[in-house]
């Protein structure tokens, strides 16, 4: 996945339901936006939010089933 011009490589067969991972970056909707392609066309159903880990904004996403 490309965000804000980086990019973010996801083992994608390893995102078992219940996992998330972190994406640093303040477009968050941009970076979601590009993670529900990915998803979608996986046939993951996930969940996000903004927050701030660590001290560093972004956007966390859960695989939900």
């Amino acid at each position: 996945m490309l965000i804000h011009g980086l990019s973010f490589r996801v083992n994608w067969s390893k995102f078992i339901v219940g996992a998330s991972f972190f994406i640093p970056c303040l477009d968050t909707e941009a970076a979601l936006a590009e993670v529900i392609t990915v998803t979608r066309r996986l046939n993951y159903k996930i969940k996000s939010k903004a927050v701030v880990s660590d001290g560093i904004y972004g956007l966390r996403v859960w695989r939900i089933k």
